[in-house]
């Protein structure tokens, strides 16, 4: 028979000695946002997860903000790719209008963007290579640095 030690034989005692609390003040909510309008997809691999188009964020912000949570994680699915990854940093790009939506809406809300260029590139990698092979660093960092810039004009926090 195991018996609890006394540190969590009642409830008032384990909030006491607790190391880590939890409430949804340290909860961030992610979203993944296409383009085009109308749309909400279910991601298969993800169940109860969807991809939404801007015009159909607000529902969904909605829930979140009655939930408590106050942060949120921005996931760009542009409609088309490129070798340069510019829908990543484009003024008019899908995270850029996410962000403009979500700000008129709740400007409280703290908006986290993914800065990555997988998505955004025709070849699916985070990262510029050079001729030989290796990454090239400077492109990278550039189309990077060009990338979180245009999210926080847009009003990425």
């Amino acid at each position: 028979m195991n018996l609890p030690t006394r540190l969590r034989k009642n409830p008032s005692i384990r909030s006491l000695v607790r190391e880590t609390s939890l409430n949804t003040d340290d909860l961030i909510y992610p979203l993944f946002i296409i383009e085009g309008e109308g749309l909400k997809e279910e991601i298969p691999s993800m169940p109860g997860q969807y991809r939404y188009s801007v015009d159909r964020l607000e529902e969904e912000l909605g829930k979140i903000v009655a939930s408590g949570i106050r942060s949120v994680l921005l996931f760009g699915i542009p409609e088309n790719k490129d070798e340069v990854a510019s829908p990543a940093f484009i003024e008019d790009g899908v995270v850029q209008k996410a962000v403009k939506r979500i700000k008129e809406l709740y400007p409280d809300l703290y908006v986290i963007t993914d800065v990555c260029l997988c998505e955004y590139k025709s070849d699916g990698h985070c990262c510029f290579f050079n001729e030989s092979g290796g990454i090239d660093r400077k492109r990278t960092l550039e189309t990077l640095s060009n990338t979180a810039l245009s999210h926080a004009r847009a009003g990425a926090d």
